[in-house]
């Protein structure tokens, strides 16, 4: 039998399913308290949580900032800096600065952003913060996604996750290869659908969107060549990949960077799906 179970947790909706002989209450209580424990030691909007300590100036030795600093720092080396977890203050000045049901605004205007390692110093006491401001949401979800299902599946051989669009599984639905995905696309459509096992993300320019107050539509993903929301040929990219972690990334910067970070993506063997505004599709790998 597959059981499935639903919260919200960073600001998105979490499903789960598995298979299992009877009601897996307990795997549902662990799952939602590692998101909820994760949200609170990296989410920007919350004061006490890790990451704000860190970006108000405090050195903070903690081995969960360790794994999710090094995360990063690796993203933004393969991705050659299309991922940059140095964003926030550029998102900020984009308007992007509360959560997003209250974005109302912000100016066009760039803002330099820098390299997480000329920011970033581990030290004896910790990581400290030198300069600029940090924010690594993204990865983060991406990150947990993987740790709640490589969790699981050492006690339950079918597994599916999906945190707001990021989903990572293990085994099979009842009856098939994989897990059956469907991946919207503008406009109401299906961009894609098929079996997945592993994980798969997608990235958009349409959903998190605002009007600025001078009346220019800006969204939430900003090319760190700039410093302002990306200008790029896609509205939509969908990577598959082993892991959560790199499916997000890597969905983030082909989206940003356009064909070059596309082929780069197929360097490492990804399967992407990159749609333009009005559907237009250009993949790599199996689709």
């Amino acid at each position: 039998m597959q059981f499935s179970e639903h919260f919200r947790a960073m600001n998105t909706d979490i499903d789960i399913v598995i298979g299992a002989s009877e009601v897996p209450v307990a795997a549902f209580v662990e799952t939602r308290l590692l998101f909820e424990q994760q949200e609170a030691r990296f989410s920007r909007f919350r004061e006490g949580s890790l990451l704000s300590r860190l970006n108000r100036g405090e050195s903070i030795d903690d081995p969960w900032l360790d794994t999710a600093l090094e995360l990063a720092s690796e993203a933004h080396g393969q991705t050659g800096g299309l991922f940059n977890p140095m964003v926030l203050p550029a998102l900020a000045q984009a308007g992007y600065d509360r959560s997003f049901d209250l974005v109302a605004g912000g100016a066009p205007a760039g803002v330099e952003v820098p390299s997480p390692s000329s920011c970033l110093e581990r030290l004896a006491g910790g990581w400290q913060l030198v300069a600029g401001a940090v924010d690594l949401g993204g990865i983060v979800k991406g990150w947990t996604a993987d740790l709640a299902v490589e969790h699981l599946e050492t006690h339950f051989p079918d597994v599916f996750l999906n945190a707001g669009g990021d989903i990572r599984c293990a085994g099979a639905e009842r009856g098939q290869p994989g897990w059956k995905v469907e991946v919207d696309g503008p406009a109401e459509s299906i961009a894609w659908e098929g079996q997945v096992q592993g994980a798969i993300a997608t990235s958009s320019t349409l959903k998190r969107r605002w009007r600025t107050d001078i009346g220019a539509i800006a969204h939430h993903l900003i090319d760190p060549r700039t410093g302002l929301p990306a200008r790029t040929p896609f509205a939509q990219v969908t990577v598959r990949a082993g892991s959560c972690t790199w499916a997000e990334v890597w969905a983030k910067a082909v989206l940003i960077g356009g064909n070059d970070s596309l082929a780069l993506a197929g360097e490492y063997g990804l399967a992407v799906l990159a749609l333009g505004p009005g559907g237009e599709r250009t993949s790599i790998g199996e689709w």
